[in-house]
């Protein structure tokens, strides 16, 4: 295709097909599955064939039409993975509902702020986040009911067993009869995932059913290629690996995309090493969809040896960058068809670059999906050609709806012509091969997981012995960035590393604890407007990192 700019990237051409709703397409893709085996239970072998998923979704779909929630409404999840994850959202797209996963390690205080964007109407809670959330529930009076997937307490008008909602699905008959709520697909939000942008506290990506369709689509283009020309006919069917969290947008576009494509897909409630490498010949597992610390798990771990992974054909690996060295050192060691990197944001529904068909560079992260255009630019926003470093933006069916209740967000993001700005440098070779170098934006990365400086600074200066605080990320060859603090203390005040670690610690979810430390200094460096000079504070860091 021809742009109006040549230095604007367009992908392959894409045509919409479907002006279907999320509900209407797993509703025929699922009944057309019958008893194909959709999700394993990684540590106890229970299988999820698709008569039965989509049976207890219906069910629970018709449950919520019962009780007067449709299009408008929102729900929330908070779980680790598990087989019952997946009924939850389908039920959410039959009925025209949006579906807001939560992270379960979220604390009381992100637990209230992340459901103020989007006041759902029901809480789907497991055994592990059931007591964190239902004691602050007088905190989110917009809730009506807690589903509970375990029966840990004692049912009453609020708290409600999952297991009494879906009784009596079946496995040897599909409801034909149920329809779908109509939606517009361009329009109705599918999903709210939850993503720091460029900077700042989280907030509520908004996902269409149009945004998520385009991607299964354009998915499947890509896919089709591949296939083409990567793999043999006598290959085994496809077994996937479900570590990733679903309430992450990786980990719930592979649970979605796994479903409708009727592969297998191996469920782990956690990331346990020893139950992971058992899982891979257990299963035949084929392909690995994994962040970058569990690539180098399994190039420097010494358990891995002891098992057998020549079912592996493939990595996918994304959330975060992973560097040349290791990319050759894991396809060396497991003798893989593939190592693919991907990029893309939650507010770009998933993966824009990546690779396609058998080319593949070492430490790119492919090329532009069909459908979508891209621009480098530099610090004035013009366009720059091959081979120049810049800010990478986005434009296409796969660009989010934009931040529930936010505005001013939105718009720092999304400029008026509609491009996405990324936050992250680039460039791209004279092939359009692109290539990650650094971030504009102000988020580190802990195992995947966007930890936003902002957060933390502010969570620092409640504390009565900070004057100032910045948070930056320290480079981590095993996961990938830790947050660490400069702090500014008050005179007279008496604080200790230890003491403010501690205090983050007992307010935050895991990813966002000071684990790179807490450093005292005599004055947080900003420039004339009082904006954190960070670039100084990361070459602090270097320096200090190299001593080590």
């Amino acid at each position: 295709m021809v742009s109006e700019d040549p230095n604007i990237i367009v992908g392959p051409h894409y045509e919409r097909t479907t002006d279907s709703s999320l509900g209407e397409l797993f509703l025929m893709l699922l009944r057309n599955h019958n008893d194909i085996v959709l999700q394993v239970d990684a540590r106890t072998g229970e299988k999820l064939p698709a008569n039965l998923l989509l049976n207890r979704a219906v069910l629970l779909a018709k449950w919520l039409q019962k009780n007067h929630l449709g299009p408008g409404d929102s729900i929330s999840m908070s779980s680790e993975n598990r087989l019952e994850y997946c009924i939850i959202p389908i039920a959410a797209f039959l009925t025209g509902i949006t579906f807001v996963p939560l992270n379960p390690e979220y604390t009381s205080g992100e637990i209230k702020h992340v459901l103020d964007l989007s006041k759902p109407k029901l809480i789907f809670c497991s055994a592990n986040t059931a007591n964190r959330i239902i004691s602050g529930k007088a905190n989110y009076p917009y809730v009506k009911n807690y589903i509970l997937l375990d029966k840990i307490y004692k049912e009453s008008h609020d708290v409600i067993s999952y297991e009494d909602i879906v009784k009596g699905a079946k496995t040897d008959s599909v409801d034909e009869e149920f329809v779908a709520t109509p939606v517009n697909p361009d329009e109705a939000v599918a999903v709210i995932l939850c993503s720091s942008g460029t900077t700042g506290l989280p907030k509520g990506v908004m996902t269409t059913h149009y945004n998520i369709t385009a991607y299964i689509e354009i998915a499947s283009i890509i896919l089709e290629r591949n296939l083409r020309d990567s793999y043999d006919s006598e290959d085994a069917p496809e077994v996937l690996t479900g570590v990733a969290p679903f309430f992450h947008g990786m980990g719930f576009m592979l649970m979605l995309l796994s479903m409708l494509g009727g592969r297998t897909l191996v469920v782990y409630s956690k990331f346990d090493p020893k139950e992971f490498l058992q899982s891979i010949p257990k299963y035949k597992i084929t392909t690995l969809v994994i962040p970058p610390p569990i690539v180098l798990f399994l190039i420097k771990h010494p358990m891995v040896k002891n098992y057998d992974l020549s079912s592996i054909r493939e990595i996918k690996s994304g959330a975060a960058a992973l560097g040349k060295e290791v990319e050759q050192e894991v396809s060396q060691r497991l003798t893989l068809k593939h190592l693919n990197q991907n990029y893309g944001m939650t507010e770009t529904t998933l993966g824009v670059l990546m690779p396609t068909g058998g080319d593949h560079r070492v430490g790119s992260v492919g090329k532009l999906v069909p459908g979508m255009k891209c621009k480098v630019v530099d610090s004035e926003g013009n366009s720059l050609g091959p081979n120049k470093e810049g800010e990478l933006c986005f434009q296409g069916p796969l660009v989010m709806k934009g931040y529930i209740n936010n505005p001013t967000a939105t718009a720092d993001i999304i400029d008026k012509d509609n491009w996405l700005h990324s936050g992250d440098i680039g460039y791209y070779d004279n092939d359009g091969y692109f290539f990650i170098v650094d971030r504009l934006k102000e988020l580190i990365k802990y195992k995947g997981f966007q930890v936003a400086p902002a957060e933390l600074e502010t969570l620092l200066m409640t504390h009565s012995a900070v004057a100032d605080a910045a948070v930056v990320g320290m480079e981590d060859e095993l996961v990938g960035e830790l947050p660490l603090a400069f702090v500014v203390k008050k005179p007279m005040q008496k604080v200790t590393a230890a003491d403010l670690e501690k205090y983050i610690a007992e307010r935050v979810s895991s990813a966002k604890r000071l684990r790179g430390g807490v450093h005292f200094v005599e004055a947080i460096p900003r420039n004339p407007t009082g904006k954190i000079l960070r670039r100084i504070l990361r070459e602090r860091v270097r320096k200090m990192h190299s001593k080590l």
